[in-house]
């Protein structure tokens, strides 16, 4: 049996450290450049920045090192934020299942 798990907003559930925010920041110009640029910095890891794949990667592979632990004869494969998984027994997929929720 094979369970197959997307997660959602993988990247958006990921929090930075308050010191690496500014590091992810970005300005908005004001229109006509009438008042100042407005700066925002994201709170999680955001889309689109060179290493946040990396960064996803190695969360989703720590989250799963557990349950690789506890079910080593089962098979996990995870690529950003989907994760297969397979199982000698549909039995033991259910016990799973509710470890990667």
């Amino acid at each position: 049996p094979v369970l197959i798990v997307d997660l959602k907003d993988c990247f958006f559930t990921i929090p930075l450290h308050p010191d690496d925010r500014p590091k992810f920041a970005f300005s908005v110009p004001a229109i006509n450049e009438a008042e100042p640029a407005q700066r925002y910095q994201w709170r999680t890891l955001p889309q689109g920045m060179r290493n946040s794949p990396a960064i996803c990667q190695w969360y989703v592979a720590r989250a799963l090192s557990g349950v690789r632990k506890q079910f080593p004869d089962a098979r996990l494969y995870h690529y950003m934020d989907d994760i297969l998984v397979a199982a000698s027994t549909q039995d033991e997929l259910l016990r799973i299942q509710p470890r990667l929720l």
